[in-house]
C-alpha cells in the first residue's frame, strides 16, 4: 500500500461514481478544498478514512490502492450493505442497490443512492419513469418513479420455446382472467389482509354473487390452483372450505400487463441494442 497514492485513488473512485467534490465532503465532512487538496497529492486525516470508504462502499485497503477478490468484495459489500439497513427498509434498500446495477449496465452512473432518494421525493405517483437495456444476452426492465417500482432482469433462456411456450395453454389462461367476475374475484382476494380459509358464503356476502356463480367462479380458480379445497366439520356436517395461495406473480402480471396498455415512454435509460428475436 502506498499512502501518497490514496488521493489518486480517491479521485479515481469519485470519478467512476459521477460525483462532485461537493458531494463527498459534505458526506464526509469537510470542505470541498479539502477533497480537491486530497486528490492533488495530499491525505485524509486518519479518523476519516472510514468514513470515505462508506461513501465509496469500498474496504479501506482499497482505498489504497490494494486489489481484493472482486466477486467476493462485492458480495461482501452487499451482504454488510443489507444487513445493516432495518428489516422494513431492506426491500427499498435493494431497490436503490438495483438501480446501481442498472446505471453499471448503461456504463455511466447517473445517480447515487442518496440523490436517488432525493429526486423520488419530486415526482408525484403518477409519474412513469423507466429505464430499459435489451440487449442479446437479455433484457433488464425497472420502474423508477412512477406508480408502482420494480426491477426486473431476465438472461436470454437457452431453449425459449421450452421455457416459455411448451406445455402452457395462455389462450386458456387469458380468456379466465378476462372473466370480469374472475378478475374482480381474484383482486378481491388479494385485497384481503386474512389468510383464513372460506367458503362459498364469502363470495356471495361480499361479491353480491348467486350462488351458483360463486360455485362456478371456485371451480374456475380450483382449476388454475389459486384455491386449494379442504373438508371441514362444523357443527354435525361437512362443510367444502377453500384456501386462497396467494402469489406476487399475480401483482407482477397487472404491472407488466398495465404496461402493454399504458405503453412507457419516458425512460432515464433506454438502451435497445437487441438484434435477437426474444421468441427464438
Amino acid at each position: 500500500m502506498d499512502i501518497m497514492n490514496i488521493g489518486k485513488n480517491i479521485a479515481e473512485l469519485r470519478k467512476a461514481k459521477g460525483v462532485k467534490q461537493e458531494e463527498l465532503a459534505r458526506f464526509v465532512g469537510v470542505t470541498a478544498q479539502a477533497v480537491s487538496k486530497w486528490e492533488n497529492g495530499g491525505v485524509p486525516d486518519t479518523e476519516l478514512l472510514p468514513k470515505i470508504a462508506e461513501f465509496f462502499n469500498v474496504s479501506i485497503d482499497e482505498l489504497f490502492g490494494r486489489e481484493l477478490n472482486t466477486f467476493i468484495d462485492i458480495q461482501d459489500a452487499i451482504l454488510r450493505d443489507i444487513t445493516k439497513t432495518k428489516v422494513d427498509d431492506r426491500i427499498s434498500r435493494a431497490f436503490e442497490l438495483c438501480w446501481m446495477i442498472e446505471q453499471s449496465m448503461y456504463g455511466t452512473i447517473f445517480s447515487d443512492p442518496e440523490r436517488f432518494r432525493e429526486e423520488a421525493k419530486t415526482h408525484s405517483e403518477n409519474d412513469q419513469i423507466y429505464s430499459q437495456i435489451e440487449v442479446d444476452s437479455g433484457y433488464t426492465e425497472m420502474g423508477l418513479f412512477n406508480r408502482m417500482q420494480y426491477f426486473l432482469v431476465v438472461p436470454d433462456a437457452k431453449n425459449k420455446d421450452k421455457a416459455l411456450l411448451d406445455g402452457i395453454d395462455y389462450p386458456e389462461f387469458f380468456k379466465l382472467m378476462s372473466d370480469k367476475d374472475i378478475f374482480e374475484t381474484l383482486v378481491f382476494l388479494y385485497k384481503r389482509e386474512s389468510f383464513n380459509a372460506f367458503t362459498e358464503k364469502l363470495l356471495i356476502k361480499e361479491m353480491k354473487y348467486s350462488e351458483d356463480k360463486a360455485k362456478q367462479i371456485i371451480v374456475e380458480l380450483l382449476r388454475l390452483n389459486i384455491l386449494a379445497k379442504t373438508v371441514a366439520e362444523v357443527g354435525d356436517e361437512l362443510v367444502e372450505v377453500y384456501q386462497f395461495a396467494r402469489r406476487p406473480s399475480f401483482i407482477s402480471m397487472l404491472i407488466f400487463a398495465r404496461e402493454m396498455i399504458d405503453i412507457p415512454n419516458n425512460f432515464y435509460v433506454n438502451n435497445r441494442s437487441r438484434r435477437k428475436p426474444y421468441l427464438k
